[in-house]
């Protein structure tokens, strides 16, 4: 069975991954990276703000892609690079700065001084090789398993104290962003000592973040404090030192009524993924709604092709992309918060292919085609093909939020092309359970803002969303991480979108969107490029 660590901890997302623009609510994609109560003075130091999570936390591997984990993490580890969420570019960071060779194969890092893990111990060069190799190569003893976004890694060097020489064994056009996503933040070495179960541990997060764990048991609650001799954040940042926060509460509240009533009573500051229904209520009372797409892979159905289902028939796969009414999902299940999907890409994702034509709402054509392909209708509307009953069962992912609702409406339009859905709505524990290549039907997504995100999803050899190896596939995606010529990237990209769409190996959905209610007197609010809060520059008013 070929689920990774990854899919274990995340929705796909949430999976492996991270970063470019942040986007506001609207659905064209305007920039939104701080709040929009207006001009409240000067920023101020202290304070506590209460966070409060739909998810529960898992364990705390730097590498869990939980979204309620990575909202925490991304506060407590520093990367070496910083994807710029305005400007999607990359910048320095704990890495003060770096050169490329001409072949693109050897990077050069110099690293900045005077930077300390909350354990006091100092970040060098030696502790950097040991976290890339550790992410590179796993560590069998410890039960560490390599991490799928370090494709290509061959190895790092230590020139001197404060400079390493990272090579690779073939291009990678993505590789700096790949540092600065949040499951690559830099930790102490004794967090790298520890093994997989260890590792787990809230208290092993050991990092250089302008925050430290204070508390918690780690499952429904989490306490960071300020580190107050924090002095390293990204030049771009809004300002330099310690973080305004002097402490942050983050609580699993699932219950969306109670969550948006903490926020409307003050118990709350900031309640993330509130569900599309709740917006106008948070607005109503004096609230903000803040929502930012998750750049990366758009939220949707990977189909298994090695489960033994009619979805091997490439023509049942196209009948159930023309079935899809993505505009009517956004009308019903959603809100203008979140994009229609127009891609396997979310909008503002670099390089996102327009991919409209495949995915285009046609129900004659669905109709058509499953005629062609031998599935006649039946006496109850549900078309059937020597006997079998052309049905599915699609999970409602605990991942998600509003999957429930989503996947409502898609039982409801599948039905109109005579294909029926059954609706399984299982624990997390359940789910990570069963789900597996006999699924026919996976949601999720991985998000990173850079599109090789697309490589770590459907090569043969990482995520390998289809569970076959699709030699086609895997040409056209090594193709597109090895060019560095813009444009033919681009085309590469296209190219790799083309293959998935034309075969159907995936029903995009909506654009995955994180939405964040915030009380009035939460200012400075921003996330990283995928949409995971980072409250460095956040204060209250």
């Amino acid at each position: 069975m070929k689920i990774s660590q990854r899919r274990a901890f995340s929705p796909r997302s949430a999976a492996l991954g991270a970063a470019v623009l942040l986007l506001s609510a609207c659905s064209g994609g305007t920039q939104n990276t701080a709040n929009s109560s207006g001009d409240a003075g000067k920023p101020q130091y202290g304070g506590t703000l209460k966070f409060y999570d739909p998810v529960s936390y898992k364990a705390w591997q730097i590498t869990n892609t939980l979204w309620s984990n990575s909202n925490v993490t991304t506060n407590l580890a520093d990367r070496l690079t910083w994807q710029n969420p305005k400007t999607g570019k990359i910048e320095p960071w704990l890495a003060k700065s770096w050169t490329i060779s001409r072949d693109h194969l050897t990077y050069t890092f110099t690293i900045r001084s005077g930077v300390t893990f909350s354990d006091g111990s100092k970040l060098d060069a030696k502790v950097v090789k040991h976290n890339l190799d550790q992410h590179a190569f796993g560590d069998k003893k410890l039960g560490v398993a390599p991490d799928e976004f370090f494709a290509n890694y061959a190895g790092t060097k230590v020139v001197d104290p404060r400079t390493v020489r990272v090579t690779l064994s073939k291009p990678n056009a993505g590789f700096l962003q790949v540092l600065s996503i949040y499951r690559t933040g830099i930790l102490a070495e004794s967090y790298l000592k520890k093994d997989w179960n260890d590792k787990g541990k809230l208290t092993s997060l050991i990092g250089s973040g302008p925050f430290v764990v204070a508390g918690g048991n780690g499952t429904t609650n989490v306490v960071l404090k300020r580190r107050d001799d924090y002095n390293w954040a990204p030049k771009s940042f809004k300002h330099q030192g310690k973080a305004y926060l002097s402490e942050i509460r983050y609580t699993t509240v699932p219950e969306q009524s109670t969550a948006v009533g903490a926020l409307q009573s003050q118990q709350a500051d900031v309640v993330r993924n509130i569900a599309p229904d709740d917006e106008e209520t948070v607005k109503s009372s004096g609230g903000q709604v803040e929502a930012f797409p998750a750049q990366g892979e758009s939220n949707a159905l990977h189909i298994s092709l090695a489960a033994n289902a009619p979805t091997r028939d490439i023509e049942v796969r196209r009948a159930l992309q023309a079935a899809t009414d993505r505009k009517e999902i956004n009308d019903i299940a959603l809100s203008p918060s979140y994009g229609v999907a127009k891609s396997i890409l979310v909008h503002g994702t670099p390089k996102r292919p327009d991919g409209s034509a495949y995915l285009k709402y046609d129900p004659a054509k669905a109709k058509r085609l499953l005629e062609a392909a031998g599935w006649k209708t039946g006496p109850d509307g549900i078309r059937t093909k020597k006997g079998e009953r052309l049905s599915f069962t699609l999970y409602v992912t605990p991942y998600y939020q509003v999957s429930q609702a989503v996947v409502e409406v898609l039982q409801s339009q599948w039905k109109k092309a005579g294909i029926e859905v059954k609706l399984k709505s299982p624990s997390l524990s359940q789910y990570e359970a069963e789900i597996g290549k006999n699924t026919v039907f996976t949601q999720g997504q991985l998000s990173r803002a850079e599109p090789d995100v697309l490589r770590s999803e459907w090569h043969s050899e990482l995520a390998d969303s289809t569970y076959t190896e699709l030699p086609v596939l895997n040409t056209l995606l090594e193709a597109q991480v090895a060019e560095f010529d813009p444009a033919k990237r681009t085309a590469d990209i296209k190219a790799v979108q083309d293959y998935v769409l034309k075969n159907a190996l995936a029903i995009p959905l909506y654009d995955e969107t994180q939405v964040f209610g915030l009380r009035p007197n939460v200012q400075g609010f921003q996330t990283e490029a995928v949409a995971r809060s980072q409250f460095y520059n956040t204060w209250l008013s």
